[in-house]
């Protein structure tokens, strides 16, 4: 089964972690991508540039180079990527993460034997070094996502789906900065899209102290308005909108308040079982 891998990158990407996402995606897969989309989002660093340019080398055709002269964001940046992907199943990759060898071929797999427009799976947390942490869970059935998608059930980049249900409902928001993501799964829930996760983690997922100062109020926020419109617009129950907020509650407490109240929602966080 053919398909694309996406990706986004900018000046701010480290080239030795681009380096090694690529190796990932390439040299070290059971099952190997018919087309690689990377999207230039504005000018690169000339390190950056000589990455790329060493895999263009080495992939040639496959390799497919969308440079744009201005950043335009990681939402616009995809929904441009998207457009130039020759296959309808397409893979998301983030460009400092790591895919376990196996990953394309058990997602094509699962695409091969289940009737699923949207698929994720498990992750391993890395930090800066590649040290592993965490093991993130992810609901993994269609009505569990569903009823879940409030807390956003899914690990963007170790995400497989057809790339005509994203077309159907518009793609990415142009207009969000941050968790465009969020957004578009409450967006194919509304067109009846069909999801689910393995329970395999298929991607080494890096959690470095710069993604925890990115996590502020204002993020928060964000996120909150999005899962609070979301759930409204699948008519799901309004405690789940309200559920919506509590990271942002959260984080006006007390630091040692903050971690007792993070410890007991943790039990109930449908990603952690």
């Amino acid at each position: 089964m053919k398909f694309s891998v996406l990706m986004s990158i900018y000046q701010k990407e480290k080239p030795e972690y681009f380096d090694r996402t690529m190796q990932s995606i390439w040299n070290n897969q059971t099952v190997k991508p018919t087309e690689i989309v990377l999207v230039e989002d504005g000018k690169l660093t000339d390190d950056l540039y000589k990455v790329v340019e060493k895999w263009k080398i080495i992939l040639d055709d496959i390799l497919k180079i969308i440079p744009l002269e201005q950043n335009v964001g990681l939402g616009n940046a995809l929904n441009i990527g998207l457009k130039e992907c020759s296959y309808d199943l397409v893979a998301r990759m983030d460009t400092d993460d790591i895919c376990m060898s196996n990953r394309f071929e058990k997602q094509i797999r699962f695409f091969e034997d289940n009737d699923v427009d949207i698929i994720g799976s498990y992750c391993i947390e890395i930090d800066e070094d590649g040290n592993r942490g965490n093991l993130r869970k992810m609901p993994l059935n269609h009505q569990d996502i569903y009823n879940n998608l409030f807390t956003n059930p899914f690990i963007h980049p170790s995400m497989m789906f057809k790339k005509s249900i994203i077309e159907k409902v518009g793609g990415y928001d142009k207009t969000l900065t941050r968790r465009q993501d969020y957004h578009l799964w409450f967006k194919c829930a509304k067109a009846g899209a069909k999801f689910a996760n393995i329970d395999d983690p298929l991607l080494l997922y890096r959690f470095t102290n710069d993604t925890h100062k990115k996590q502020n109020l204002n993020l928060m926020l964000s996120q909150a308005k999005i899962g609070f419109r979301g759930v409204k617009l699948l008519n799901q129950p309004h405690w789940k909108a309200l559920a919506c907020y509590i990271p942002v509650i959260r984080s006006l407490l007390p630091n040692k308040l903050q971690h007792l109240v993070y410890m007991v929602l943790k039990k109930f966080d449908p990603r952690q079982k």
